[in-house]
Order: C-alpha cells, then structure tokens, then sequence
C-alpha cells in the first residue's frame, strides 16, 4: 500500500476562483512508476490550468471558477486507483470530466480496461448492456420527452476503446463526462461493473490481484 499526499494550485481574484487539488503518491520503494504517475498527474493538472487560462485570455469579464477534486477508491495489493474530477464554471454553465489513474506498482503498469475482463467478453458489449439497465431504470422516473432525449445522447455517444474508468473495493466503475451525457439527468454519469455478480466476465488478473485476496 502507498500512501497519498495532497498538494494544491490556488488563485483567486476578481474574476477567477481556482482551486485544484492533486495528490502525490509517496511510497518507501520508490519505483520508476511512482515518478511516472505522479508526473502525469501533474501536467494533467497544469494542462487544464493552460487551457482555462487561454480561454480567460479570449473572453474578458467573464468568471471562471474551476476546481479538482481526487478520490483513491482502491489502494491494495500495490493496486492504486485515483479518479479525479475536473470541473468548470464558466458563467451558468457547468462542464465537469473525469480522469482516473489505474496502476499496478509492482508490476509497474497501467491498467488498461482490456486487462479487467475476461480476454472471450466484448466488454464495450457488456457496458452497453449496464447503460440499458440504467436507462430502463430511470425510464419510471422521467417523462417520454425526456427519455427520448436521454436515448438519443446515448446514440451519440462514441466508446472509445479504452473508456474511462476506476477500480473500487466491490467493481469497476465506467465513467462518463456531462458533456456526453445530459448533464440534467441525476445518476447517468457511472455505470458499475459488480464483482460479485459480474464475476464471469471478469479476468483471472483482477480475480487474483483484487477479489480473492
């Protein structure tokens, strides 16, 4: 187990609020991936500062409120997972996205989503299939003109082979941005894959390194 140290980039004046929290990973074996992960981290969080910034520069008296916030939803078994929110306010508009950092220190890897599932399952199959579920489940919830609307953003949606995700203590977790979903529909933005009930699709890497421990 590694531990976390917090580190922070602030700002504020009259028209910008900045408040980006990062962590740095601290471990008493220090590994070439420590370093690596924590580098990337860091320039994920300054390119998100340099992009606000050029577009502070091109739109004036507007204000720009943009904040991370972090979360280590597993960190065992020198598997560390770190999802972090970024998220911007520009005016009345709220755009949020996720990066995670999934790694196996000793292996001294990233984990790719091809290595959670089972080599057999199309695991773009089996999300899609999660994201049904929840659509089914919210379609007792909302009105025809909103779950037609909610099916057309998720035609729209174009998976990447590699989607965003993070490992917690009982799943994997697919996340998903505001900007790809509709960001006034609650309880769209992850989809869980369960490791108890989706054990079969799962892989012997994640089985051994993370359930049956």
């Amino acid at each position: 187990m590694v531990s976390i140290q917090t580190s922070s980039i602030e700002k504020k004046d009259n028209l910008s609020v900045y408040n980006l929290n990062y962590p740095i990973i601290k471990s008493d074996n220090e590994k070439n991936i420590i370093n690596h992960i924590n580098q990337r981290i860091y320039e994920d969080i300054i390119a998100f500062k340099s992009a606000i910034e050029d577009i502070e520069s091109i739109k004036n008296n507007n204000l720009f409120c943009i904040n991370t916030d972090y979360y280590i939803t597993y960190n065992n078994n020198g598997i560390i997972s770190i999802p972090i929110e970024f998220s911007q306010l520009d005016g009345l508009y709220n755009i949020s996205y996720i990066n995670s950092y999934n790694y196996d220190i000793n292996l001294e890897k990233e984990i790719d989503i091809k290595d959670v599932f089972n080599s057999e399952i199309d695991y773009m199959e089996i999300i899609a299939k999660k994201i049904d579920n929840k659509i089914k489940e919210l379609s007792r919830e909302l009105s025809i003109d909103k779950y037609i609307m909610v099916l057309d953003y998720l035609k729209d949606i174009i998976f990447s082979d590699n989607p965003t995700f993070y490992i917690s203590k009982d799943g994997i977790v697919i996340c998903f941005s505001s900007y790809e979903l509709d960001s006034s529909i609650s309880d769209l933005s992850t989809f869980k894959i369960s490791f108890e009930e989706d054990r079969s699709y799962l892989s012997n890497y994640i089985i051994e390194k993370i359930i049956d421990i």
